[in-house]
């Protein structure tokens, strides 16, 4: 029995997605029905074209904003040959073509009346040091002509990897620093797998929320902590996840922690308007949808605790590690190491966790070709740290003080 093909995965209207351009910059956009979607001096295309094509396709634009598929050229395969650059000098005066010239056929691209490849193929000919070049430096000229006057794009799947890299280069304090592989550990840390129950504090804008609905099914559930009374998990939007993962969150404000619920009492009277007994419908919404939030976290033995904070690390712990299963784990990451020094001491202090550690990791790419074969000298200076531990099932004792203490916190609470 052979197995069944997958389907690749199709562009819908309403789909976000990730456009990368030639220069290696990219921009998400919104798929909507006749819609254009401008890529600046790359052109303009309708996007009614991308719908129902598949990501990870290099598409072309042409005249009058269609698209089609363009294969990109590769020089994997250059040979290595005797010549060499020993005899090619830095010299301007070796392209025929003058300043005015380049800028007319730059024009006539935007119009669409010259594609990029013809601008690339007079730039090369009548360049006279680049027939001496070796085959690796022409690959080189090469695409960086391509990335400077190729009218193509690369969409790409707003995957949970693609965010993190996306936004790691283009904005990284809005995920607070954290990096594709500090990520993909805080995920292997927690041991997050399909019918989990994650506890979890986001204020990196969603980003740690949207990995953990990445890896639940139904079966399974994220119960975020934020601040103010509605959540800011604002990459959740481009994540094109479907409604029935969407559902699998829960949200709580940390003024509500401590909520003790009352019955809901409110009467109409008998001559209410029609306003009046829709407000109170949504009020009644409202508290049952509390009630059953706080009923989920009072239940508590959550298989895993994952926190990215803006707030004092160790206080946060101390407020939500009684929701926290035993033997189950605690994962923290912040940007810097010193706002976790007091966090990890305390933990190696305490007899209720094992295991603790605080990592960095190191992360750099390679260029892997034949015959080329080196690291990138441009890297990144950190991704963040993170501490983690495993968390002893707690004895009555601590249970009994930790329920004090939230009383305690409670009261302190309600009388501010």
């Amino acid at each position: 029995m052979t197995p069944a093909l997958m389907n690749p995965t199709l562009i819908k209207s309403g789909d976000h997605v990730i456009i990368r351009m030639p220069s290696n910059n990219a921009k998400i956009v919104c798929i909507k029905e006749n819609t254009t979607i401008s890529l600046g001096k790359f052109g303009s295309f309708k996007a009614n074209e991308l719908i129902g094509t598949t990501f990870g396709h290099t598409y072309e634009i042409e005249r009058g904003g269609s698209i089609k598929p363009h294969k990109q050229s590769s020089f994997d395969n250059a040979d290595i040959t005797e010549a060499n650059n020993r005899e090619i000098n830095d010299d301007p005066n070796s392209q025929k073509l003058s300043f005015e010239e380049i800028e007319k056929l730059k024009i006539q691209s935007l119009s669409g009346d010259v594609s990029a490849q013809d601008i690339i193929n007079s730039l090369t000919e009548n360049n006279e040091s680049f027939a001496k070049k070796t085959e690796f430096s022409k690959s080189k000229y090469i695409k960086r002509k391509q990335r400077k006057f190729m009218k193509s794009f690369l969409p790409l799947e707003t995957t949970v990897y693609n965010l993190c890299d996306y936004f790691f280069t283009v904005n990284p304090s809005k995920i607070r620093g954290i990096r594709i592989d500090t990520l993909s550990q805080m995920l292997s840390l927690a041991n997050v797998y399909s019918s989990a129950r994650v506890l979890a504090v986001d204020d990196g804008q969603g980003l740690v929320i949207a990995s953990l609905l990445s890896r639940i099914s139904n079966d399974g559930m994220v119960f975020g902590v934020h601040d103010g009374d509605v959540h800011n998990y604002d990459i959740l939007r481009y994540t094109n996840f479907s409604v029935d993962t969407k559902d699998q969150l829960q949200t709580l404000s940390w003024s509500k922690l401590y909520h003790k619920m009352e019955p809901f009492t409110e009467v109409l009277a008998e001559d209410a308007s029609e306003q009046d007994k829709t407000g109170r419908e949504r009020r009644l919404r409202g508290h049952t949808k509390l009630s059953n939030t706080l009923d989920n976290l009072n239940r508590g033995n959550f298989d895993a605790l994952v926190i990215s904070t803006n707030y004092n690390a160790k206080s946060v712990v101390e407020r939500l590690i009684p929701y926290l299963g035993g033997s189950r784990m605690l994962v923290v990451y912040d940007q810097s190491k010193e706002t976790l020094v007091e966090l990890f001491a305390w933990l190696r202090e305490s007899p209720s966790f094992v295991n603790v550690q605080m990592t960095e990791s190191w992360l750099r790419e390679y260029q892997v070709l034949p015959s080329r074969t080196h690291p990138l000298m441009n890297t990144s200076g950190g991704g963040g740290f993170l501490v983690s531990a495993i968390y002893l099932a707690p004895t009555q004792e601590t249970t009994a003080s930790s329920t004090a203490n939230n009383d305690v916190s409670a009261q302190q609470e309600s009388s501010n």
